[in-house]
């Protein structure tokens, strides 16, 4: 076995047996871990009984991890353990693609030292624990990271981004606001040639059309419409549909009924980027707030020892990206923003920013590499491009 295989099985078998390790000891405490059985558990649960589901609206929820959690419980039962071992075997690979984007475009102590971040990171840990989609959408979103990185050097490239992003929108249809993003980008950054990267954007395009084929005649068959996805994304893209069909906005004028309005932008930005909460935030029923109790004590120090370390060399390594044009950390930087911004239009929290950290950590620890560069060259003006 070489070496990088060796540093590859550390990795994966680190992060992997902590989580299994962290759901072993914690996760029969309901006030650590307090969903086992969620809705999509027992959603893939009688998916995995038998085929039916493909002919009836069985969920309003985006199919991809529903489908991937029937299949494990097909293979090897229906059981929370089951979904933990899922969970913990994609946390795992998730580790290895941060590792390979930091060694590739940053250096190798810095994949390594992100990789171990994710690892250890108790948060994701406690995310594996849950029958949920968030640890599936982190893996395929740094699988996606991982394929654009580097420009394209062939045609394979381009359909390999296609089915990649088809399944990321199928897991958490959020991301399909920002397929325009992702468009801008490869008509203009998939190669070092203009004309070249629109020819891996057509391809792209006709891609992701062509593979979303099957599964929108099974909507359009069950649904009785054009539902891109699940109907889940029509709460994503209602505007845009209401905007191509001249319909104006939905309007309730029934006498007596109560407008509650949703929670704002800035509302949702700052529980997105929330490190801490240390005292009880009350509901407030006309702004579509909910109550918050305060976090625990070991939840505010998790948040502030990971979260709050990582977010001021973040900063740092966006802004050095910027000036140095690196690649790699500016599309991590860019997918970072964007989905921040969709989320506060959308609704989000905490946990809906555990998706992008990976993210974070590796700009994080390129602001970090090039603090200290900067710092073992006090005399020289110019800081070396990491």
């Amino acid at each position: 076995m070489t070496a990088d295989r060796r540093t590859l099985l550390a990795i994966f078998s680190l992060a992997f047996g902590l989580r299994m390790l962290f759901a072993a000891v914690l996760g029969s405490n309901p006030e650590i871990v307090p969903v086992h059985e969620t809705y999509d558990f027992q959603i893939a649960a009688r998916m995995a009984r038998d085929f039916s589901w493909i002919t009836t609206p069985f969920s309003p929820n985006a199919p991809g991890y529903l489908i991937l959690l029937a299949a494990a419980f097909r293979v090897a039962g229906a059981s929370w353990w089951t979904s933990v071992v899922l969970n913990s075997f994609l946390g795992g690979l998730t580790a290895l693609f941060l590792y390979r984007i930091g060694e590739r475009r940053i250096g190798r102590g810095a994949g390594l030292v992100a990789a171990l971040w994710l690892g250890l990171s108790v948060r994701h840990m406690s995310a594996a624990s849950d029958p949920m989609r968030d640890v599936t959408t982190t893996f395929l979103l740094a699988w996606l990271i991982y394929a654009m990185v580097l420009p394209f050097r062939r045609m394979r490239d381009a359909l390999t981004l296609a089915i990649l992003f088809t399944l990321l929108i199928s897991t958490e249809p959020v991301f399909i606001v920002l397929l325009p993003v992702l468009l801008v980008y490869l008509g203009r950054y998939s190669t070092h040639h203009r004309e070249l990267s629109v020819q891996y954007l057509f391809l792209f395009v006709a891609t992701l059309l062509f593979i979303n084929i099957p599964w929108t005649i099974r909507n359009y068959v069950v649904h009785r419409d054009v539902v891109p996805v699940s109907l889940e994304t029509s709460r994503y893209t209602a505007p845009l549909a209401r905007l191509l069909r001249d319909e104006p906005p939905p309007v309730d004028t029934a006498p007596g009924v109560a407008v509650v309005h949703a929670p704002g932008f800035v509302h949702n930005s700052i529980e997105f980027w929330r490190a801490v909460r240390v005292r009880d935030a009350p509901a407030d029923p006309v702004h579509g707030l909910v109550a918050e109790p305060a976090w625990s004590l070991r939840h505010n120090l998790a948040g502030i020892l990971t979260y709050g370390l990582l977010l001021p060399f973040a900063l740092v390594g966006t802004v050095l990206a910027v000036k140095r044009r690196h690649r790699a950390t500016l599309i991590m930087a860019g997918t970072i923003v964007s989905y921040a911004v969709v989320r506060g239009f959308t609704g989000g929290d905490d946990r809906a920013r555990l998706v992008v950290e990976p993210l974070l950590i590796l700009v994080a620890v390129y602001g970090a590499r090039a603090l200290l560069a900067a710092r073992h060259a006090p005399g020289d003006p110019t800081i070396p491009a990491v």
